[in-house]
């Protein structure tokens, strides 16, 4: 019996999902006893813009086993979204045949429904990578690294222990135990929960983050060393579901700029050096507060000018209000006055950066009734009040993250308004003017 490939995959990029109507080979067909499995399903990254995803092909057989094919990979390309250095996630979601004994699996959807999960975290060491830049694979396929020895060669101990176990407990979620493994060089690499129960597969994230993070600043505070979360996998027992969790990369770019503009103007400098900065830092935390004062320091310079000179430049301050979103048409351009490159906006990357609580509001009345706020609690240890943001837990550190998109394009609009020089060859409208003098 010979039937078409029943895996679709879905792709997604927080906080938007969507499933491609279509499966990984349409043209391959399998011999089949029962419920067809994607036995090993691999997600890479060819740029910021698409994935290929890649399945071994086997069978599963009425008795739960699993046999493979010894037909190559197959591999097809699909479309990814999300912003360049911001979170992004790809599901591999698994479809069983609608008559096979496991068909009822299908309801679960990516989302996951009640049951067994497990995550697992892989660590890097600072400036280092487990994979090629453009290239995303799932736990399975990636080294790990840290600076904390746990097995041979990397510390000299009578034993040569194959795990280490964390145990992590706190009133607000389960008991979870972690088992750490090695790599090659007897570091810490890998991190893996034993299965424990949660509503669906974001909320096993978020207890298994909020744990592991609490866990790692422990040992990080003090053995004095850097403990970095590369990548983040849960998968769905009942279903075997898997999705991972990721920074997006930055696309290659070309040297696309005026080179006659000198930016001699000392807040320029300032202000782009705390852009850069930004990009640079793997800390969300950093990067809200360094586009924080982007912004910030643009505020600043307008309320030194005195009342005849905000009437004479008022009008030049274009979009500094934000769409209201009823149309992608609006949004697109508001952002194309912003970027000359890299323009490849979708749905996914306008619903990262056009938030609901940014839209139709000026970028001074998100600044000071919203974004203020929230920056107290990142710079202060705690506020007069006793409030303070616990950063090791998710709902804590998501509050920053959601803002980290369109913070990063406010900084830019308030930079082109203030300064002549930043994006002058930009227009309004999206054009670029070789020559603005002409």
């Amino acid at each position: 019996m010979q039937a078409p490939c029943p895996f679709p995959v879905l792709i997604s990029s927080r906080p938007f999902e969507r499933v491609l109507n279509e499966c990984i080979d349409p043209e391959a067909t399998f011999e089949t006893k029962g419920d067809v499995v994607d036995t090993s399903v691999c997600a890479y990254l060819s740029n910021r813009a698409s994935a290929i995803i890649s399945a071994k092909r086997g069978v599963m057989t009425d008795s739960d086993s699993i046999t493979t094919t010894s037909q190559p990979p197959v591999q097809r390309r699909a479309r990814l979204t999300g912003f360049p250095g911001e979170n992004q996630g790809v599901i591999a979601v698994l479809h069983y045949t609608n008559t096979g004994t496991k068909a009822h699996l299908n309801d679960h959807g990516p989302a996951g429904l009640p049951g067994m999960y497990t995550v697992e975290f892989v660590l890097a060491k600072p400036e280092a990578r487990n994979a090629p830049e453009n290239e995303f694979r799932f736990a399975d396929q990636r080294r790990g690294d840290s600076h904390l020895a746990i097995a041979k060669p990397a510390v000299i101990i009578d034993i040569d222990p194959t795990e280490m176990l964390l145990h992590f407990q706190s009133p607000s979620s389960p008991a979870l135990v972690f088992h750490g493994f090695p790599n090659d060089a007897g570091c810490l690499a890998k991190l893996k929960s034993d299965p424990f129960h949660a509503s669906n597969r974001g909320e096993a994230e978020k207890i298994a983050s909020t744990a592991m993070r609490s866990l790692l600043s422990n040992l990080s505070a003090q053995l004095d060393i850097p403990l970095i979360i590369e990548l983040v996998e849960v998968l769905e027992l009942a279903t075997g579901t898997k999705g991972i969790t990721f920074t997006a990369p930055f696309p290659v770019t070309g040297l696309a700029v005026n080179a006659r503009e000198n930016p001699n103007d000392r807040e320029l400098r300032h202000t782009m050096a705390l852009y850069r900065e930004a990009l640079n830092s793997n800390t969300p935390i950093y990067r809200f507060l360094c586009f924080y004062k982007v912004i910030e320091t643009s505020i600043n310079r307008w309320n030194r000018l005195d009342p005849q000179q905000k009437i004479s430049l008022g009008p030049q301050r274009k979009g500094e209000r934000i769409p209201a979103g009823a149309s992608r048409v609006e949004m697109e351009q508001w952002l194309a006055a912003l970027f000359h490159v890299n323009r490849n906006w979708d749905e996914g990357i306008l619903g990262e950066i056009f938030i609901p609580e940014v839209r139709g509001k000026k970028i001074t009345n998100i600044f000071e009734n919203q974004l203020r706020e929230i920056r107290h609690k990142v710079a202060h240890g705690s506020l007069d009040s006793g409030d303070f943001l616990l950063l090791d837990e998710s709902e804590d550190r998501e509050l920053v993250v959601k803002w980290l998109p369109f913070l990063r394009c406010a900084a830019r609009r308030r930079m082109k308004n203030d300064f002549d020089t930043f994006l002058r060859y930009l227009g309004e409208d999206g054009v670029v003017v070789a020559d603005p003098d002409e």
